[in-house]
């Protein structure tokens, strides 16, 4: 395997941690780790070493060295954290930390739960850890065996706290959960990226808000066009603001309901002047003016009210909205 960076600077190194993808063997991202200028003779003087924790006996337990992850489905590896961590007196202690999950894809042992316990234990100096080692089918493919380990990583974090939407829903692609696979497809053809399972396409913030809403609240046809025009209006924005999504979505999709709609391209313009009427508009200056319980409603309506005058149907737009005037008048109060 190749190794996965020469950079020695923390910020570099704590990236390529964090956009890691694939296959790769456990040793390789400690030693990354490790050849952080400065950090095996500062950082890790404060980090307990494995005499103070004690080692365990290597014929007993698996070589770190010899463990592989797949990223494919992994959360992301967050450098920082993971430090302080171990910076901390108590927050890493290898009984504590008890046994690594592995699966053998033939002779090599992928560890699907417990990735981070094991390379803050190599970074201590540790060299062997316990296992509980499940074997896939002889007859599995690699496909098979990585869908299979993903669905158990779900099932095993989907209940953390810290284990975040967008990390949830990286495993159930990679599962080929039918629901995932039906989302991920609408963000391929909204451009839109999350946990790099379309990296072309524009990182997407606040994630959580378009599962939750996508065919309930809000349908296909009208996220793609809003993502068309939020990435014309702000084509420098790295990130698009998923409640700005969703609030255009939900505008699109009332506006069709009325035979003189303004057209897509009429939207775009009335939306582009607005943004750049000084002072120039940012995403959030659609959406700071919400309610957290009708945050799609709210930001229509401070569209509608605002940035696109529609043909003689404002009235009867915001009527659709089903907003009662007290909540109408906080929205005011918030924008």
């Amino acid at each position: 395997m190749t190794k996965i960076s020469s950079s020695t600077k923390f910020n570099e190194v704590a990236a390529e941690l964090a956009t890691l993808n694939g296959v790769h063997k456990i040793s390789d991202i400690v030693n990354l780790i490790l050849q952080i200028s400065n950090f095996k003779s500062e950082t890790l003087k404060g980090i307990p070493t494995s005499e103070q924790y004690g080692a365990y006996s290597p014929d007993r337990f698996e070589k770190i060295d010899n463990l592989f992850v797949d990223m494919t489905y992994q959360r992301k590896v967050r450098l920082r954290k993971l430090i302080n961590k171990l910076l901390n007196a108590g927050e890493f202690n290898k009984e504590a930390a008890g046994h690594l999950d592995v699966a053998m894809r033939g002779d090599r042992a992928f560890v699907w739960d417990g990735l981070r316990r094991a390379i803050m234990a190599a970074i201590t100096g540790i060299n062997y850890i316990p296992v509980s080692k499940l074997v896939h089918a002889p007859k599995a493919s690699e496909i098979d065996m990585q869908e299979k380990e993903a669905k158990m990583f779900k099932m095993r974090n989907a209940d953390n706290e810290t284990m975040k939407p967008e990390e949830i829903f990286k495993s159930k692609v990679v599962y080929r959960d039918p629901e995932a696979l039906k989302l991920l497809n609408v963000l391929k053809n909204a451009k839109l990226d999350v946990e790099g399972l379309n990296p072309s396409g524009r990182a997407l913030g606040g994630f959580k808000l378009l599962e939750t809403t996508l065919n309930r609240k809000i349908q296909e046809e009208y996220v793609i066009t809003s993502s068309e025009i939020l990435q014309k209006i702000y084509p420098n924005e790295s990130v698009m603001s998923g409640y700005l999504l969703c609030g255009l979505s939900k505008f699109l999709e009332i506006n069709d309901e009325f035979d003189n709609a303004k057209s897509d391209e009429q939207i775009l313009n009335d939306l582009k002047d607005f943004v750049n009427s000084k002072p120039r508009k940012k995403q959030t200056d659609f959406t700071s003016a919400r309610l957290n319980s009708k945050p799609l409603e709210s930001i229509a309506y401070f569209i509608v009210k605002n940035a696109v005058k529609l043909n003689g149907n404002t009235n009867k737009f915001v009527s659709l909205l089903n907003l009662d005037n007290d909540e109408i008048d906080t929205i005011e109060d918030l924008a």
